[in-house]
């Protein structure tokens, strides 16, 4: 009273093709590991670009900022309205004391790219800033993508 399977669900035998197939996806997966884990970006990299962004805008050279910002947020905001905006700002938070890292963490932006997001907590004669940054790699280096700002 058994339930008997048809002869060729008794014994699964893997024939030379798909040996090959399994080998092949064996190999497919090693490779998409290793290439997740090489497009990590270099935090210190990122550290250092957001770091040279804030001396710029500290020493009032607003119009060299274009350089650190990729190529979206260059086109969003031009040189000139840039500049204006960190006028402002300066106004409202006074001149620069001095900042520290509070987070770096690797991650990924909303276009699921490889990103690192940096946090400074930034000491103004003023008032102080939480200063928020997201660097990708874009037009063969890194660049910031996004930079916001809030009173801390």
């Amino acid at each position: 009273m058994g339930f008997d399977l048809p002869a060729y669900f008794r014994k699964f035998v893997l024939t030379p093709k798909m040996k090959t197939m399994k080998k092949l996806a064996f190999i497919l997966a090693i490779f998409i590991t290793g290439c997740t884990s090489v497009m990590k970006l270099d935090q210190q990299k990122a550290k250092d670009l957001v770091e040279a962004l804030e001396q710029k805008i500290n020493s009032g050279d607003y119009a060299g900022t274009t350089q650190y910002y990729d190529e979206v947020m260059n086109r969003n905001q031009t040189p000139e309205q840039r500049a204006e905006n960190f006028r402002k700002l300066r106004a409202a938070v006074g001149d620069f004391v001095s900042m520290e890292c509070t987070s770096i963490k690797n991650g990924t932006d909303e276009n699921d790219m490889p990103c690192v997001n940096l946090v400074y907590k930034i000491k103004h004669t003023k008032i102080n800033t939480i200063e928020s940054f997201t660097v990708i790699r874009n037009e063969g280096g890194y660049k910031v993508s996004v930079h916001d700002i809030i009173q801390g």
